[in-house]
């Protein structure tokens, strides 16, 4: 062994003079002390990893001393959430992978008190919206459903006297009574929720009179000009009104009501047609998975007799089905939307629920008959007994053979309908080939 490590080493050492002579055109005596700060240099990185292999294998080996059988996980902070982790479960040679759900994280009192003051704040300069406090509210608040950065959902309470709406405007006829001076007090109840979590505060609101325009606003007067010059021109169809008042140009904007009727028509009409068409695609995915349902019935049917034939109980047939599926989706990576339901029924059979119905809510999930009617045969095979059930299997897996063999012809007769048309446009351009040198030379006569 002793000789082996020698041989080795010099072996190494050979080739490290090799490539430094390839590299420095220098004495013997150089390219040996060369040779030996480069081992040298070689020999303390292997020390310092050494030692931090020993450090980190110290440290694993006391985590596994000291957390045997703890896992750390992580759950979401406060309005995000829960999440689900991946865990996976081994007994033996038996492994399954499972999801675990976290709700997210719940605050104590005293933050729950924190987030509300918060939150409120906010809300409160929100709701002013133009004005300068809400007991001096002269023109519309701002009501919103939700606050950036909150994940509370916000409903109003308002008082019966009429004085605020719904979306926050007020009633001007009410503002209009009010005198220099006077306010008239409300209220608004605002409740914020979010699950569990339900806090209301109440805002009392001090309506105050509207401020007239000022008159010395830059354009006060030539907006009363123009008032006074409509009534003095009641009975003409046309008001003609300088294009200059005052050092202010006056413009009119270009009417343009057919342009916008055809581009009201054209936005109400993409407005319904993006949410038909998303609908009508939904409907044609779920008649897809429910094709596709159908064409695998005979497969299913097929091997859950093969299966329970030779001895397997329904579990046994269906986790041997399941794993089949999923080693075939790993390599054509194709899903398949009954063997989907097959998996998850084997799940939900793994987790404790029982065969009679996970099996019965399986047959509930597809729209056709067939896996109905094949639940109810699995379901009385649980009560009456393997030998009965075998005979049902069998009938059924002879009907399901039949309906295969009228779908395949079926499927034959309209594919030979959609190549109709291409075989009907093929013709005439081949007449057209055929017919057009004949043209031409009748032409020339």
């Amino acid at each position: 062994m002793n000789n082996i490590f020698v041989s080795w080493k010099q072996k190494i050492e050979s080739r490290i003079i090799s490539d430094l002579k390839s590299q420095y055109t220098e004495s013997e005596e150089q390219i040996r002390q060369r040779k030996e700060q480069f081992l040298k240099k070689q020999k303390k990185i292997i020390l310092i990893e050494i030692i931090a292999g020993a450090v980190f294998l110290a440290f694993l080996i006391i985590r596994a001393a000291f957390l045997q059988d703890d896992i750390l996980l992580s759950r979401n902070s406060f309005g995000q959430g829960s999440k689900e982790v991946q865990l996976s479960l081994k007994k033996d040679d038996k492994k399954k992978e499972i999801t675990y759900k976290l709700d997210e994280q719940k605050l104590s009192a005293e933050e729950e008190s924190k987030v509300y003051i918060q939150f409120f704040k906010k809300l409160k300069k929100i709701m002013m919206k133009n004005n300068t406090s809400l007991k001096q509210m002269q023109t519309p608040l701002n009501l919103p459903d939700t606050v950036d950065g909150y994940p509370f959902e916000i409903t109003y309470e308002l008082a019966e006297d009429g004085y605020i709406r719904l979306d926050g405007s007020i009633n001007e006829e009410e503002q209009a009574k009010l005198k220099r001076g006077e306010t008239y007090r409300t209220y608004i109840v605002v409740t914020a929720r979010y699950g569990e979590y339900r806090k209301s505060k109440k805002y009392e609101i001090r309506i105050v009179p509207k401020k007239n325009i000022s008159q010395t606003n830059v354009f006060y007067k030539i907006q009363q000009y123009l008032k006074k010059e409509e009534q003095e021109n009641r009975y003409s169809r046309d008001i003609k009104i300088p294009s200059v008042y005052k050092d202010i140009e006056i413009t009119k904007r270009q009417e343009n009501q057919g342009g916008i009727s055809g581009i009201l028509i054209l936005f109400v009409t993409v407005c319904i047609f993006i949410p038909l068409h998303n609908y009508l695609k939904l409907q044609e995915e779920g008649k897809k998975c429910q094709e596709q349902a159908e064409r695998d019935f005979p497969v299913i049917v097929h091997l859950l007799t093969l299966y329970m034939g030779a001895g397997l109980s329904f579990f046994s047939a269906v986790k041997r089905i399941s794993q089949n599926y999923q080693k075939q989706r790993e390599l054509d990576d194709s899903k398949k939307y009954a063997f989907e339901k097959m998996m998850r029924m084997e799940q939900q059979m793994s987790n404790g629920v029982s065969q009679r119905e996970a099996c019965q809510d399986w047959g509930m999930q597809f729209r056709t008959d067939s896996y109905q009617k094949l639940s109810l045969i699995l379901i009385q095979s649980f009560t009456k007994g393997s030998k009965e059930a075998a005979m049902l299997m069998e009938v059924e897996e002879r009907e399901a053979f039949h309906k295969r063999i009228d779908r395949a012809k079926k499927e034959g007769e309209e594919a030979s309908t959609r190549l109709l048309f291409p075989m009907i446009l093929l013709l005439c351009q081949v007449m057209l080939l055929v017919m057009y040198p004949a043209l031409t030379r009748f032409q020339g006569f």
